[in-house]
C-alpha cells in the first residue's frame, strides 16, 4: 500500500480551518440516526469533542446536518439505497478527518495506515451494494448494456477483493497528491502543464568534445600509466575482482572484450578508479587514457574484419527438444520439461552454444523420455497409425529417421535401425513391439540428440552444407527440426540460392510453429517467460494470481512479437503499437471490457496505456521486486535490454538505497532518495540516464496494475522532458530509435547463431541496421536480411590449436 507518508506536505482539508469556534451539541435524535446509518460520523463527532478538537467537532456536526438531508432525498429511492448514500457519506467524512490526524502529527504512520485500509475496505462493501442497485434500475429501464457493463466491473471487484481495495487506496492518495493550484512554470514542472513530451531546448551548438585534439603515445601514455595506477591491482598476479588488466590489455583487439574495456572507459572519466586513497592520474593522463580507449573501441574498423564463425556442436535444449518431438509424432507431450534446466548463455538465450553440454543427468532422462514418448504414442491409434504409415516398416523408419537426424541418414545408420527391428522381432516381439523398439533406438541416438554440423576445412571460410542451414533455419524460426518440405529443398539444392531460401523463409514464418520467435526469442530476449514459473505473487494472499493469468501474461507479449515479425512491422511498434493479445481474464486484469472466453485474440487498443511492450503486465512484473516497483530495475532494464546501452556496473562501496527510510523530515519519496544518491558524482552519471526511464512507468504497480498519484516525470541527458508512460514513448521513438533498432538486430543475430555475438559480428549488425533505417527497421525484413547474412549462411571453423611436443 501506498504510504500516507508520502502524501505532499500542506494538503489542507476541508475538515481543519473552516468552521466557526464553539462546537454544539449532538441532539438524541441525530445521534440514534447516526449509530444507525453512520457510525463512522458518530466516531469521528465523539473523538474529536473527547480531544477538544473544536473545529473539526463543529465541521462535523454540520455535516450531520447534510446527511439528515440526503436521507430524505434518497429514502424515495427506498431505505436500502438512504442507507448506501449516506453510509458513503460518512466514510468520506472519516478519510477526511483521517488525513487531518495525519497532517497534524496526531496519529502514527502505521496505525494511520491500519485506518485507511478498514475505511477502504468498508466503502468497497458500500460501492458494491450501490451498483447492485445501478444494475437492477438500468435492467428495469432497459439498459442492457449498461447493466451487464455494471455487472462485469461488480464482478471483478466481488472476485478481486483486495486488489479492488488497494486500487482504491492508490487513487485516493494520488487524489490528494494533485495540488489545487497551477504551479508556477520552471524547469521542474514544465512537463507536468499537460504535455506529456516537451523537446530539448534547440541550442544549435553541439557540446564540445573533450577528447578532440588529445594525441597519445601508447608506450608513454597508456602502458606506462596503466601500470603506474592500475596493475597494482589488476595484474595477472593480483587481478583484483576478476579485472585482470595486464592480460586483457595483450588480447588484440581490444573490442574481442568491448564491455570490459567500456566499463574501465567509465570508470575513468568519473573518477572511480583508481580509488580515492590510492595515487591519482592527472587529469592530462585521463584524457589520453579515454583518447586512446576511444580509437580503440569507438572508431574500430569492424568492416574491414571478416569472420563468419562457427556453431559448436551442442545438443537440444529442452524447448528444442519438446517442440521436435511434437512435431516427429504428432503429440505434444513436453517431456523435456522434467530435463534439467537450461541456463543462458553468454548471448543471454537457453540456445548458446556454450552451456549446451551434456550430463550424466542428461542421458538418464533420454532413455526414460524414449520409452514414455513412444508408449505414449502407441496409446493414441491416429498417432501410432501416422507413424506405422501404409508402406511397410522399412519405409517408415527411413522417414523417421530423416526427420529425427534432420537428414538422408546413411546406409549404416538406417541400417543399425532396422536390425533393431528385426533382432526384436526375431525373438518373439510382435511388429508393433519391434517397431516401438526401433523408434525408441532413434531417439536415443546422438544424431537426434545433437545439433552437429557438418565437418570441413579448419581456418577456411566455406559455405554451411544445405541440411545444416535447413536445421540452422528451423531451429531458429520454430525451435523445431526441418520438415520435409524444407529438407527435400535442401536436398535440390534449391535452399542455398537466394530466392529458394528466402521462399522457405516466408513459409516458415507463416507456419503456427513460427511462434518460437515470440515464445522463446522474446521471451528469453525479454525476461518475460520467467512471469508464472519464477515471478509471481503468493496466490494465497493474491487469488488474482492465477496460473491461467500468468499463462496469458506470458502469451499477450509472446503473439505481439510475433505478429510485428510476421506483418514485417517497423521496430518503433515494440513501444508505441495500439493493439495487444488479450483473453478475458488478462482483459479483466487490465479493465478492458468486451473481450469474452479463453482464447487469446488481436484487441485494439483506445487509448495508449496498455500498447507496446511497455504496458504489457509480464514485462511490468519482470522488471520489479516481488512486492513493490523500483525506478532503477525498470530503467536499467530499458537501457540494457531494450536499447542495448547497459549503464555500467555500480562502483563499489557504494551504499544500497533504503527503501525504508521514512523519516518526517528525512527523505519523504523515492524520488527524493535517489536524488540524494545522485549528490555522489560517483553515481550522478549513471542516475541521471537510469532513474528518469523508470519513474515514467510508476504509474505501473509491480504487476502492471494502473496507479494514479504517483511521480512519473523524467527527463534524457539531452534536455527532452517526458512524463508518464505516453511521454516516455514519444522520448524513445524520437531520440533512441536508431539503439532500439540495432539492439534487435543483435539479439535476433545471437539468437538465430545460438551463441554469443563477437567483435567481428559488428560488422554484419551494422550493415544490416543501415539497410533497414530508412523503412524504420521492418522486423521481417530483418530477421530475413539476418537468414541470408555471413554469419548465417557461412562459417569458419577453427583452427586445432598447437601442441607442444611432449618433454622426452
Amino acid at each position: 500500500m501506498t504510504s500516507l507518508r508520502f502524501l505532499l506536505p500542506g494538503v489542507l482539508l476541508v475538515l481543519a480551518g473552516t468552521a466557526p469556534r464553539g462546537a454544539g451539541e449532538l441532539s438524541g435524535e441525530d445521534r440514534k440516526f447516526l449509530k444507525a446509518h453512520a457510525g463512522r460520523l458518530l466516531e469521528v463527532i465523539e473523538e474529536a469533542r473527547e480531544k477538544n478538537y473544536e473545529e473539526v467537532l463543529e465541521l462535523a456536526l454540520e455535516r450531520t446536518g447534510q446527511l439528515r438531508e440526503e436521507w430524505e432525498e434518497a429514502r424515495e429511492d427506498g431505505v436500502e439505497w438512504a442507507s448506501l448514500m449516506v453510509g458513503e457519506m460518512a466514510i468520506e467524512a472519516a478519510l477526511e478527518y483521517l488525513v487531518w490526524k495525519f497532517e497534524e502529527g496526531k496519529i502514527a504512520e502505521g496505525r494511520a495506515e491500519e485506518s485507511l485500509r478498514t475505511l477502504m475496505e468498508e466503502r468497497w462493501k458500500i460501492e458494491n451494494g450501490i451498483t447492485k442497485k445501478e444494475i437492477e434500475w438500468a435492467r428495469e429501464e432497459g439498459e442492457d448494456q449498461e447493466a451487464e457493463e455494471l455487472a462485469e466491473e461488480l464482478v471483478w471487484r466481488v472476485t478481486n477483493p483486495r486488489r479492488a481495495v488497494n486500487e482504491m487506496i492508490a487513487e485516493f492518495l494520488g487524489e490528494l497528491d494533485e495540488p489545487e493550484d497551477e504551479p508556477e512554470e520552471g524547469p521542474d514542472t514544465e512537463a507536468v502543464q499537460g504535455e506529456v513530451y516537451i523537446p530539448p531546448p534547440e541550442t544549435g551548438e553541439k557540446p564540445p568534445d573533450e577528447l578532440a585534439g588529445v594525441t597519445f603515445e601508447y608506450d608513454t601514455d597508456v602502458v606506462r600509466t596503466l601500470e603506474a595506477y592500475c596493475f597494482d591491482c589488476h595484474d595477472s598476479g593480483t587481478a583484483k575482482g576478476d579485472l585482470d588488466l595486464e592480460q586483457a590489455l595483450l588480447d588484440k583487439p581490444l573490442v574481442r572484450n568491448r564491455l570490459l574495456w567500456e566499463n574501465v572507459t567509465e570508470r575513468i572519466r568519473s573518477g572511480d578508479m583508481p580509488p580515492r586513497k590510492k595515487p591519482q592520474p592527472s587529469e592530462a593522463e585521463r584524457l589520453r587514457l579515454r583518447a586512446w580507449l576511444r580509437q580503440e573501441i569507438e572508431q574500430f574498423p569492424y568492416e574491414k574484419v571478416r569472420n563468419p564463425g562457427y556453431l559448436q556442436a551442442r545438443r537440444l535444449t529442452r524447448e528444442e527438444y519438446n517442440r521436435t518431438i511434437r512435431d516427429l509424432i504428432g503429440l505434444d507431450l513436453r517431456p523435456a520439461d522434467q530435463f534439467p534446466v537450461d541456463f543462458s548463455g553468454s548471448s543471454g538465450f537457453s540456445n548458446s552454444s556454450n552451456t549446451l553440454f551434456l550430463a550424466t543427468a542428461h542421458l538418464d532422462r533420454y532413455l526414460t523420455s524414449a520409452e514414455l514418448v513412444i508408449d505414449t504414442v502407441r496409446e493414441d491409434a491416429a498417432a501410432w497409425g501416422a507413424l506405422k504409415g501404409k508402406d511397410g516398416f522399412k519405409e517408415s523408419l527411413r522417414k523417421f529417421v530423416r526427420l529425427a537426424y534432420r537428414r538422408k541418414a546413411t546406409a549404416g545408420e538406417l541400417d543399425e535401425v532396422v536390425r533393431q527391428f528385426e533382432n526384436a522381432q526375431a525373438g518373439g516381439e510382435s511388429e508393433d513391439d519391434a517397431l516401438a523398439a526401433a523408434l525408441k533406438l532413434v531417439l536415443v541416438s546422438p544424431h537426434f540428440l545433437l545439433r552437429v554440423e557438418e565437418g570441413g576445412q579448419s581456418g577456411k571460410d566455406e559455405a554451411v552444407s544445405p541440411v545444416d542451414l535447413a536445421s540452422r533455419l528451423s531451429y531458429f524460426i520454430w525451435a523445431s527440426a526441418p520438415d520435409e518440405e524444407l529438407l527435400m529443398a535442401a536436398d535440390t539444392g534449391r535452399l542455398g540460392q537466394t530466392a529458394g531460401r528466402e521462399r522457405q523463409v516466408a513459409r516458415m514464418l507463416a507456419n503456427p510453429r513460427s511462434l518460437a520467435l515470440g515464445e522463446i526469442f522474446a521471451g528469453e530476449w525479454l525476461g518475460t517467460h520467467n512471469v508464472g514459473p519464477r515471478i509471481r505473487k503468493d496466490p494465497i494472499d493474491n487469488p488474482w494470481c492465477t496460473e491461467s493469468l500468468m499463462k496469458a501474461m506470458r502469451e499477450e507479449t509472446a503473439r505481439f512479437v510475433h505478429s510485428l515479425i510476421i506483418e514485417n512491422a517497423p521496430v518503433v511498434r515494440l513501444i508505441d503499437a495500439r493493439y495487444t493479445f488479450l483473453n478475458e481474464e488478462l482483459a479483466r486484469f487490465y479493465r478492458i471490457p468486451g473481450v469474452k472466453g479463453e482464447e487469446m485474440r488481436r484487441v485494439p487498443l483506445e487509448t495508449s496505456r496498455r500498447g507496446g511492450l511497455l504496458g504489457h503486465a509480464s514485462v511490468l512484473a519482470a522488471t520489479s521486486f516481488p512486492d513493490r516497483t523500483s525506478p532503477v530495475v525498470r530503467g536499467t532494464w530499458i537501457l540494457s535490454t531494450l536499447l542495448g546501452t547497459p549503464p555500467p556496473p555500480p562502483p563499489p562501496n557504494v551504499p544500497e538505497i533504503d527503501v525504508d527510510e521514512r523519516g518526517r523530515e528525512g527523505v519523504r519519496n523515492l524520488r527524493q532518495q535517489l536524488e540524494r544518491h545522485r549528490q555522489s558524482a560517483r553515481c550522478a552519471g549513471c542516475h541521471s540516464r537510469i532513474d528518469p526511464l523508470g519513474f515514467a512507468l510508476e504509474n505501473y504497480a509491480e504487476f502492471g496494475q494502473w496507479r494514479g498519484g504517483v511521480d512519473n516525470q523524467g527527463m534524457l541527458p539531452n534536455g527532452a522532458r517526458f512524463r508518464g508512460p505516453e511521454g516516455l514513448k514519444i522520448a524513445l521513438r524520437e531520440w533512441r530509435l536508431d539503439d532500439l533498432g540495432t539492439q534487435v538486430i543483435r539479439k535476433m543475430l545471437a539468437y538465430a547463431l545460438g551463441r554469443q555475438l563477437e567483435y567481428y559480428d559488428e560488422a554484419t549488425v551494422r550493415r544490416i541496421a543501415a539497410a533497414l533505417k530508412p523503412t524504420g527497421y521492418p522486423m521481417g525484413e530483418m530477421l530475413k536480411e539476418i537468414t541470408g547474412s555471413i554469419p548465417f549462411t557461412m562459417r569458419r571453423l577453427p583452427s586445432p590449436d598447437p601442441v607442444s611436443p611432449s618433454p622426452e
